[in-house]
């Protein structure tokens, strides 16, 4: 795992609002789970931090398709970024986050849990303890929801908006690929592990529901399903945008997001052992 940078070397995301993408620190990880070339971009805040935030991504590699998650971010309102560090990884395969059946080489949630986070926290103060989060549209929301039921311990808050919930069609060829089986897609269901997990995310809301863009079915049957399961949560849908990263449903999901860690964390300073 790649040495942290030093403080110096640390940048903070802009000040102003007006849109100018912010520089991070890009670490290249060596990684078991991904192929060669898999990075973790990271921006530290000039305050102290409060908590993490991990922006999943939608493409493979460094797709744009949809736009670019940092600069998006760097658009929000200077008090929506305050105290928190954002975190853009890579993957090698397109990025829904499950363990491939066989291949070593693509074991996304691995990598994200075992390598990504470790390096993101290792660059911080060794006495912080900050909350990590998850935020994410499309895959990044169906990923962000499958985390958030499998690692409740690791990550607080899971934000997302026109999740991909695959509530009306069959697996997308892409999940297909990565997941490697039949079994193993099962195992990511994340409807599925909404009802495994439900007992775990029944004391305190941390699931931020947003919509609605492109995938409609989905927000409905999500917001049918958390009630169903008794699972605490926000649904909203004052955030319509294109289906891309865009601050029309990045401001409200993350303001969402901080409102959920505020009622489970009061005090979101800094933890120090």
């Amino acid at each position: 795992m790649p040495s942290p940078p030093s403080a110096h070397e640390r940048p903070a995301l802009p000040r102003d609002d007006a849109g100018t993408p912010p520089a991070g620190t890009t670490v290249p990880l060596e990684s078991p789970f991904q192929g060669p070339g898999t990075r973790v971009t990271v921006v530290l805040p000039e305050q102290r931090v409060r908590r993490v935030v991990i922006a999943l991504p939608v493409e493979k590699g460094d797709g744009s398709k949809y736009g670019d998650s940092l600069a998006e971010l760097g658009r929000l309102p200077a008090h929506l970024r305050e105290g928190t560090v954002f975190a853009t990884p890579t993957f090698s395969q397109s990025p829904w986050l499950v363990n491939h059946a066989t291949r070593a080489d693509c074991r996304q949630e691995d990598h994200l849990v075992r390598v990504v986070v470790p390096t993101v926290l290792a660059m911080l103060s060794p006495q912080a303890r900050p909350p990590v989060h998850l935020l994410g549209f499309s895959k990044g929301g169906f990923a962000a929801l499958n985390l958030l039921t499998r690692h409740p311990g690791l990550f607080t808050v899971a934000s997302v908006w026109d999740a991909s919930l695959l509530s009306d069609r069959p697996p997308h060829p892409q999940l297909v690929e990565v997941a490697g089986s039949t079994a193993r897609l099962a195992e990511y269901d994340v409807r599925q592990n909404l009802r495994r997990y439900a007992a775990a995310l029944c004391g305190a809301r941390r699931i931020a529901l947003g919509g609605i863009g492109t995938l409609g079915a989905d927000w409905a049957a999500g917001q049918r399903l958390l009630e169903t399961l008794g699972i605490p949560h926000t649904a909203y849908q004052d955030a319509p945008a294109d289906h891309r990263w865009d601050t029309a449903w990045l401001a409200p999901a993350v303001r969402h997001l901080l409102a959920l860690e505020s009622e489970l964390l009061p005090d979101t300073s800094v933890r120090e052992e």
